[in-house]
Parts: C-alpha cells; sequence; structure tokens
C-alpha cells in the first residue's frame, strides 16, 4: 500500500526506508511505534488486533492512527488502495486544522457497487 501512495506523492514511509531498521526482517509493531511517536508519523494500519493490543504504546507516544476496518466478507488490496485514495487529502487536511484528534477509522457501508466510503474520528482508551 505505501508504494503505490508513494508513486502518486503521498509522503509515505515505508519500514524497509527506515535507516534504523536497515536489514532488519519483521520488524516489530512495538519497535515501530516509538519510532513514529518521534517522528511524529502516522499509522495507517488495517489490523484491529493491533489496535487493542498496542492501545498502551499508541497513547503513550502520541502517534495518530487511521485504522481501515475490513468489511466482514474482507477486502483486498485494491480495495483498500481505493478506500485510502477516497480519503486521504481530507484525512490529512483533519490532522492540520483538529490536531487533537489523534484517531480515525476509516469504514465502508453498503452493498457492492453503492458503496459509501466514512472517515471518521474516534477514541483510544487506554
Amino acid at each position: 500500500m505505501g508504494n503505490a501512495l508513494q508513486l502518486v506523492g503521498y509522503p509515505t514511509t515505508l519500514v524497509r526506508d527506515i535507516a534504523e531498521f536497515a536489514g532488519v526482517v519483521g520488524v516489530k509493531d512495538e519497535q515501530l511505534i516509538p519510532w513514529m511517536g518521534d517522528q511524529n508519523a502516522v499509522w495507517i494500519h488495517a489490523d484491529d488486533e493491533a489496535k487493542r493490543r498496542h492501545r498502551k504504546l499508541l497513547v503513550a507516544h502520541e502517534i495518530r492512527t487511521l485504522w481501515v476496518r475490513r468489511p466482514k466478507q474482507g477486502m483486498n488490496s485494491r480495495q483498500q488502495l481505493r478506500m485510502l485514495s477516497y480519503v486521504l487529502d481530507d484525512f490529512l487536511q483533519r490532522l492540520q486544522d483538529q490536531p487533537r484528534t489523534r484517531h480515525y477509522e476509516l469504514t465502508t457501508h453498503g452493498a457492492p457497487g453503492k458503496t459509501r466510503i466514512r472517515l471518521k474520528p474516534f477514541e483510544l482508551r487506554t
């Protein structure tokens, strides 16, 4: 996903491009989160388990997040890219306009062909 976002000009950092993790295979979320906090980076993620597992760490490092919620039937990379493409400019603007809102959720609703994509803030409680 990050490669596609880079290709169209979004300021995206891939794990493999971070000097601190050069040559490391399988960098763990617990290693990335402090780095993201230091860089004031945004974590775009589709893993609900990670949201629950790293909640305290995300809050402690003041990480801004965009959680892509997968529908029950699942979602492929093309669908994820479509969702992100639809909301990314709005999301980045919201981060500037509302810096105190740190966490957003990206969801889809409706039947195929009539899908609505929605970006909304949410609270990440510890």
